[in-house]
């Protein structure tokens, strides 16, 4: 379970709990209509707790997506995001999507 809130005035989203398979297509949907706004965005994620590949995958489109349309996006990740990407090997994909 995950909670997401959006303060739209300093273009930041805070993202807590947990991301998964289970509840990325949830976490999509809230995500998917920054791509209908112009300004750029950061995601803050210090307080996911635990995440796993299919998350972090949807983590690196959007920022692929955002590159693409020349729109800044930063993410502030969390000790279970930077392990979870250690694991997986997705560091520098991550990190090349920036």
């Amino acid at each position: 379970m995950f909670k997401l809130h959006k303060d739209k005035k300093k273009g930041v989203i805070v993202i807590t709990g947990i991301l998964t398979i289970a509840n990325v297509e949830a976490l999509y949907a809230e995500l998917k209509e920054l791509f209908n706004e112009d300004a750029s965005v950061t995601i803050d994620c210090s307080g996911v707790t635990e995440i796993d590949t299919a998350a972090l995958q949807l983590f690196i489109a959007l920022k692929r997506s955002f590159l693409e349309m020349s729109r800044p996006i930063v993410y502030i990740t969390s000790s279970a995001i930077d392990e979870a990407l250690a694991l997986s090997g997705l560091t520098k994909l991550f990190l090349l999507a920036a």
